[in-house]
């Protein structure tokens, strides 16, 4: 799907020296049209990942890096987005002939908002093609549309929100691109939708628990101890600020990490993370909506449940005390639990996730690990309080440790 000034840039790029890189991302024009380019050439590798899991966490993890293009250096932005495309699943062959369809001729706002919602529950892509090539010309039906996706899309639990994942870092990544590259992105977010299976459906109850001392043991200790009245009783006693509660379960589920609970597998932990952060981060309808995200979040949460703290790491108590001290301990090892909190202190936090990015491209960049890169570097701004300083530790208990 690539127009011909997109493939030239491209090529342009490709073909360019460090320096020659570096004047061409300095150009704005130039860094817009490089971005919508990388957009269209995405586009049938995401068509044909279709339902595979795997295929469509490399797309996520592609568009995170695309969505963090302008932090980091040219060079090292070229190196990993050569990596990400070699891991990409082999483009379709053939699209639909939709996706080259002209623009509809525009409607009141609340015609296009009807018909676009009709389309989404019908998977009518030749209704959805040319009204969103439409709608993605005007900014108030971009905002629609955008808005209208994440409501659709973010209590489905399915790979631990994989399809709230892919509109998360998606939106961040082209939310601001030209009318095509925007619209061929939302239909091969709608696709992935249409492809993947539904999660699983979950009961939201009516009102909060009642009053019950259950619902004072902490999350994590209930999900550590595999204690379902507990944990539920919890997320029920919060359930009339749902946003509060995912900002719990967030928290939780980064403590869970680092104390080393969650199986052997990083990814599907990696997607939970990612996906409570993403919701953080979307726009909620209604009270009742959010209670039906936050329920969704929390059964699939408790699928981790059931754990014992790993001696290979130490305790929270720990970790809290060398980050109160950090700043007159010694340089410690790189990649140690103690260099990210050592780096805050010394106000080279920056610095040290620009390492890590060069460090996970150097291992050519593990399945997740740019969406993950991504959650945790801005999760503190999510969730503030007296933990935001902990989330830089789950990128190295993960990847680094």
């Amino acid at each position: 799907m690539l127009t011909p000034g997109s493939r030239e840039i491209l090529e342009h790029w490709r073909s360019a020296s460090v320096s020659g890189r570096e004047i061409l991302w300095a150009d704005s024009a130039q860094r817009l049209a490089l971005r919508a380019a990388w957009q269209q050439s995405l586009l049938p590798h995401w068509w044909a990942a279709a339902a595979d899991a795997q295929a469509l966490q490399i797309v996520a993890d592609t568009l995170a890096l695309l969505a963090e293009a302008e932090s980091l250096p040219p060079a090292l932005l070229a190196t990993a987005l050569q990596v990400q495309e070699a891991s990409l699943v082999q483009p379709a062959a053939i699209l639909p002939a939709a996706l080259r369809s002209e623009a509809a001729n525009p409607m009141p706002l609340d015609m296009e908002a009807d018909t676009f919602a009709k389309a989404i529950e019908d998977g009518d892509l030749e209704t959805l093609a040319p009204l969103l090539f439409s709608m993605a010309e005007d900014e108030n039906a971009r905002r629609i549309v955008l808005t209208r996706l994440a409501q659709r899309l973010a209590d489905d639990n399915h790979a631990q929100g994989l399809r709230t994942i892919l509109y998360g870092q998606w939106h961040d990544a082209a939310a601001d691109l030209p009318a095509q590259p925007f619209s061929l992105g939302a239909m091969a977010l709608l696709q992935s939708h249409w492809q993947l299976p539904a999660g699983v459906a979950v009961v939201v109850p009516e009102g909060r628990a009642s009053r019950d001392p259950a619902a004072d043991k902490p999350l994590l200790h209930a999900l550590r101890e595999r204690d379902l009245p507990a944990f539920m009783g919890r997320i029920r006693a919060l359930g009339d600020q749902p946003m509060d509660a995912i900002r719990q379960l967030f928290l939780t589920v980064t403590l869970m990490i680092i104390e080393g609970g969650g199986g052997k597998d990083p990814l599907p932990l990696i997607r939970l993370y990612v996906w409570l952060g993403s919701l953080l981060a979307l726009p909620h309808r209604s009270l009742r909506q959010a209670r039906k995200v936050l329920f969704s979040a929390a059964a699939t949460t408790f699928g981790f449940a059931g754990w014992q703290r790993q001696e290979d790491w130490p305790d929270f108590s720990t970790l809290a005390a060398y980050r109160e001290r950090a700043a007159t301990e010694p340089v410690p090892a790189p990649w140690s639990w103690q260099s990210a909190l050592y780096a805050a202190a010394a106000d080279a936090g920056p610095q040290w996730w620009l390492q890590v990015a060069e460090r996970g491209v150097a291992q050519a960049c593990p399945v997740g690990f740019w969406s993950l890169w991504r959650t945790a570097q801005r999760a503190g701004s999510l969730t503030g309080g007296p933990l935001a300083w902990i989330h830089p530790l789950v990128v190295t208990r993960l990847y680094l440790d």
